[in-house]
């Protein structure tokens, strides 16, 4: 299981590239008692820009992609990120999924729906203490996700932007990132044992498993949460980014979800880069990241308006 499974979550859009980070981290008490850890750039303007990362097991201190690019996509904002729960900026940044100094505390209470709980705690805490006229979340794979549930409380977030966050279900997503990189006599065997496991995920209440860096909470929610449902309760402005080249999430179970979604959803801009992969890159390996920030910054600059 291990073996088919260790390059599935390591390109959730991890943003890798080590980076230390632009301000000392704070902490906050959640109701278990243990910290939750967030480093806040502050500004003197009035917006509040939240940036949500991947699925790896790192400290987003670390993270150049989110602190350095995804922080540009609009101007004279304060700048949140939130560490995953048991994590924090004395974790060294690596790039295996199946690290062997991934915090017990991460394996065993990292989940969307946790780091929902964190995020909201955070920006509740700062919008007490600070009146911002606008609260954006970014995010993107599994923090795309994390955005989107963010974002269906709107007394909290006033816009989403989400990056590469697949279709409606994360099987889908897993067994299309299995089949773009295997041979298909390979495939067979590992897509029916990935069924296998996930069945036994959803059908049982714990079980003692870490699998791709990731424990038990995480792989019962990521299995069983409808994403398609999650965006339909969203009613703030959302941008919704997919490459269409995308190995690590399936473009076309996005096309057919936001279909599926925009009669009835007028909020939603869906936004498609045929000819780029999950990390923005074209086929001869040029960023493009830069278009893309630049992109967002136009369209949150409508918002504005």
């Amino acid at each position: 299981m291990r073996q088919f499974l260790s390059f599935t979550l390591l390109g959730m859009l991890t943003l890798s590239s080590a980076f230390s980070g632009p301000a000392a981290g704070e902490t906050l008490q959640r109701a278990d008692g243990s910290p939750i850890t967030y480093y806040l750039k502050q500004t003197e303007g009035d917006k509040l820009l939240v940036l949500v990362q991947g699925s790896d097991c790192n400290s987003v201190y670390h993270n150049d992609r989110i602190n350095r690019q995804f922080s540009q996509v609009i101007d004279d904002a304060d700048i949140l990120t939130v560490e995953k729960y048991g994590i924090d900026q004395r974790l060294v940044w690596r790039t295996d999924a199946e690290r062997d100094d991934c915090p017990e505390l991460y394996l065993k209470h990292d989940s969307p729906q946790q780091r929902v709980s964190d995020y909201r705690q955070v920006i509740k805490q700062l919008t007490q203490s600070k009146l911002y006229r606008q609260v954006i979340v970014l995010g993107g794979s599994e923090g795309a996700l994390v955005a989107h549930l963010l974002g269906i409380d709107n007394e909290q977030v006033d816009a989403v932007v989400s990056l590469n966050g697949g279709g409606r279900y994360f099987i889908d997503d897993v067994l299309y990132n299995m089949r773009s990189q295997m041979p298909p006599e390979a495939y067979q065997e590992a897509e029916a044992g990935f069924r296998q496991f996930a069945q036994s995920v959803v059908q049982n209440e714990a079980m003692d498993i870490t699998v791709s860096g990731h424990g038990f909470p995480w792989w019962k929610q990521m299995l069983t949460i409808d994403q398609q449902s999650v965006l339909a309760k969203v009613t703030v402005p959302l941008l919704l980014i997919q490459a269409g080249q995308d190995t690590n999430v399936d473009p076309a179970s996005f096309t057919a979800m936001v279909k599926a979604l925009k009669d009835t959803r007028p909020n939603l801009q869906p936004r498609n880069y045929a000819s780029l992969d999950h990390r923005f890159q074209d086929q001869q390996g040029h960023s493009h990241t830069g278009q893309v920030v630049q992109d967002i910054r136009l369209w949150l600059a409508t918002l504005r308006q």
